[in-house]
């Protein structure tokens, strides 16, 4: 498979930088809150909310670069509607990871909790304590977490089909390049 025209460098980099990031902050969420109060708990809150920033950091400087440079042209292996639906997936993509951590934040800070980036620096609260907020914010961060679970299933998905089935040069695009000898 030729790779025709590939992302750049660092689009290529943001996009598996963000996938390590949503592997490790996932699980964490899935099981922090059911483990019992204490260090080990302490840790995962403090070790999913640093990531979730830093996704939001990443999400943030990924769609600015995007504006900046703009993806290469579609593959040619894609059909009209593969492309619409590709941008639309990308474009949700891009939404989902903006929204999590913000409602994630909105939850921290609605709750009266102290967030603190890894720990050790101190992010202020833009919102006052508001229980019924909390509520609302928390519910939602639930709730989006189901849409990129979902739309993570179709991307990979989509992408090993181009891979595996198709064998056209749609994934090739996104992995990192690797030099000949």
């Amino acid at each position: 498979m030729e790779r025709k025209t590939p992302y750049n460098s660092l689009a290529r980099a943001c996009h598996w930088l963000t996938v390590a990031l949503l592997l490790a902050i996932i699980p964490l969420g899935l099981v922090m809150a059911d483990l019992p109060r204490g260090l080990l708990q302490d840790t995962f809150f403090v070790t999913h909310e640093s990531l979730g920033l830093t996704v939001l950091g990443l999400t943030v400087l990924r769609l600015f670069w995007r504006l900046a440079r703009p993806a290469p042209p579609p593959s040619p292996a894609l059909g009209p509607l593969e492309r619409r639906a590709s941008g639309g997936v990308h474009a949700i993509f891009y939404l989902l990871l903006f929204l999590m951590p913000v409602t994630g934040y909105l939850f921290l800070g609605f709750s009266g909790i102290e967030l603190r980036y890894l720990g050790l620096i101190e992010v202020p609260s833009l919102v006052a304590k508001a229980k019924p907020r909390a509520d609302l914010a928390l519910s939602s961060h639930a709730s989006l977490q189901w849409a990129i679970y979902a739309l993570a299933a179709l991307h990979i998905g989509a992408a090993l089909h181009h891979y595996l089935i198709r064998r056209d040069d749609v994934l090739q695009r996104m992995l990192p390049a690797l030099r000949r000898r």
